[in-house]
């Protein structure tokens, strides 16, 4: 799927969202849309469920196959 991006140069683009959290990581997008909840995500200081180092400390909760 394509994401709509705002680079640090200000110009404005799509990228692979398999992409993403690399180009945030280095730098190189500062935005992108959120087209779920309509709004800009500003890498800074947004939500951008980047998980790297986090693990999940609770109850499993996903369904055991059969």
């Amino acid at each position: 799927m394509m994401i709509r991006v705002l680079c640090r140069d200000k110009s404005r683009g799509y990228v692979q969202d398999s992409n993403l959290q690399d180009l945030i990581r280095r730098g190189v997008v500062v935005a992108f849309f959120r087209p779920g909840t309509n709004k800009w995500v500003n890498v800074q200081n947004g939500n951008t469920r980047i998980s790297e180092g986090i693990e999940y400390k609770g109850p499993e909760r996903r369904k055991r196959p059969l």
